[in-house]
């Protein structure tokens, strides 16, 4: 019986660890699907966090072998490693390798795959193992909100989109947009991950974008007499965001 129960927590204990997070670890997998949209926007993103010390490998989809110019990115991005999609079979070994996964570009048929758990190709599988293990999941939603190019004046269309998106946030993905790639990590030349348990701002005015760009379980310290607007409040109770009054 002792032995028994012996086992199972050390095998409960096992199991949390891997979904840790460490922090000292600044490997990094940056996963593209087929979308060309402000693409060179985020490739220079991603340049800058390389420049900070994240070491970063690089997963394609099979659609971006097909529509992207996937030599470029590789050449620019100089990566440790590369994955396609038969590397599906390897899950285990790359959640166990890297701390975080960015997804610069999701499209449409990641995003829905993610957010319904029908994961049946690498990106979808990759970034659903790391959300199932707690691992830090940053994604880029640009793409979607500009299908070919443009935002989507069907209100039905823009509802399923924010819906799934939503979904992602609530499963602990953290969304990032151009010019907040930096939020991912601290300091000029460090990459440490943001810390979670608490951040103290000066503003008096809180909008729903301050709160996009943060971090979910995160306790946020306001001066006194600070406005929130509805939208804030409300992205800060999906994203688990304490938000304290000075």
């Amino acid at each position: 019986m002792k032995t028994t129960i012996t086992s199972n927590v050390l095998e409960d204990i096992s199991r949390r660890l891997q979904g840790r997070v460490d922090p000292d670890n600044k490997n990094a997998l940056v996963v593209f699907n087929g979308s060309n949209i402000k693409l060179e926007d985020r490739l220079r993103e991603l340049r800058d966090l390389k420049q900070r010390g994240l070491n970063i490998s690089l997963g394609f989809s099979f659609m971006a072998d097909k529509i992207i110019d996937t030599n470029r990115i590789i050449n620019e991005l100089s990566p440790h490693k590369i994955y396609r999609e038969e590397d599906i079979f390897k899950l285990q070994d790359i959640t166990r390798e890297y701390s975080i996964i960015i997804g610069p570009n999701i499209t449409m048929n990641t995003l829905s795959k993610v957010a319904l758990g029908m994961v049946d190709s690498f990106v979808s599988n990759i970034i659903w193992t790391f959300l199932y293990q707690g691992k830090g999941v940053y994604l880029d939603y640009t793409s979607v909100r500009y299908y070919l190019g443009n935002e989507t004046q069907n209100k039905a269309v823009s509802s399923i989109i924010e819906g799934h998106i939503g979904t992602l946030k609530s499963m602990g993905a953290v969304e990032i947009s151009e010019g907040t790639y930096g939020n991912i990590f601290v300091g000029a030349n460090t990459a440490s991950p943001i810390p979670v348990n608490s951040q103290e701002t000066t503003s008096r005015v809180l909008v729903e974008r301050d709160i996009l760009s943060m971090n979910p379980n995160t306790n946020l310290m306001l001066p006194k007499g600070s406005i929130i607007t509805p939208l804030a409040k409300d992205r800060a109770n999906e994203k688990n965001i304490i938000i304290d009054i000075k």
